[in-house]
């Protein structure tokens, strides 16, 4: 029985010696993941685009800055009224400024200045308007209740692929439209002498007896060359010129001469920065 016994228990050791281990799958290591450099370009100023580019002619007008009064207006200042700010392809720019007190003739003395961009400060000057969104206002800005006598403020922009017209009635437009009429009624940066027109035409209305007090500047017919009576539609140049644009420039509401004991108003329209449109 012993013997028997030995027997079993060996042959169950045998068995279970015979019994293969299950087979395990060796995974090879992966590759290295190997994380690339990250490449920082260096900035690289281009061009303006081709979107901002403008005509260069010297006759071409740009930039405009327009604006009419709120209220009631003398004809000599609807006449007499220039732009307030104008950028021509080259580069030249006319603009015009008040003085902040009233002078002796009740009215605010009005400056007229020019100046120039270089096309590199042209160049700045056009992007300038793209950074302070102007190409995305819209055309008009007002308030929401009515306003009666509000005053209008129009900015345009003459490019070769586009152009542009945003205006203000009152209030309401973007901070950004405020800085670039702010912008160009200061001459955009460039040095300032003053505007001398070369001709313009001219009118003179005998003034009504109203208007004949206080002291007036002297219209003298024989040096200046015009006698005022015939003052109808007629172009001046030289020194009529220059004593016209001086009277309306020192009080463009009321713009009174005396000549020979009598009182004319003037009226002088001027070609490329006088609003009222030469007849």
């Amino acid at each position: 029985m012993k013997k028997f016994a030995m027997i079993f228990i060996l042959f169950l050791i045998t068995g279970c010696a015979t019994v293969s281990a299950p087979a395990v799958t060796v995974e090879p290591d992966p590759e290295p993941t190997v994380t690339e450099p990250t490449v920082i370009e260096p900035t690289v100023t281009e061009a303006p685009s081709v979107e901002l580019d403008w005509d260069r002619d010297p006759e071409t007008l740009v930039i405009q800055v327009a604006a009419s009064g709120s209220g009631s207006a003398s004809n000599a200042a609807l006449i007499n009224q220039l732009f307030m700010s104008q950028v021509w392809g080259d580069g030249r720019i006319v603009w015009t400024t008040w003085a902040d007190d009233y002078n002796d003739y009740g009215d605010f003395q009005r400056y007229v200045w020019q100046g120039q961009l270089s096309e590199a400060e042209m160049t700045t000057l056009l992007e300038t308007f793209a950074d302070k969104g102007f190409f995305r206002m819209k055309a008009r800005y007002a308030p929401d209740e009515n306003v009666l006598d509000g005053g209008t403020t129009r900015l345009s922009v003459h490019l070769l692929s586009r152009e542009k017209v945003v205006s203000e009635y009152f209030y309401g437009a973007p901070d950004g439209f405020h800085e670039l009429i702010d912008l160009l009624t200061s001459g955009a940066g460039v040095e300032a002498t003053p505007y001398v027109p070369q001709s313009g035409q001219l009118d003179a209305i005998e003034a009504p007896d109203y208007m004949a007090e206080g002291e007036y500047p002297i219209w003298d017919a024989t040096a200046l060359g015009l006698d005022l009576h015939d003052a109808a539609r007629v172009w001046v140049e030289g020194d009529a010129l220059l004593t016209a644009w001086e009277v309306v420039n020192q009080s463009s509401f009321f713009p009174i001469v005396v000549q020979d004991g009598s009182y004319f108003e003037l009226y002088l329209r001027l070609p490329e920065i006088g609003v009222m449109a030469i007849q």
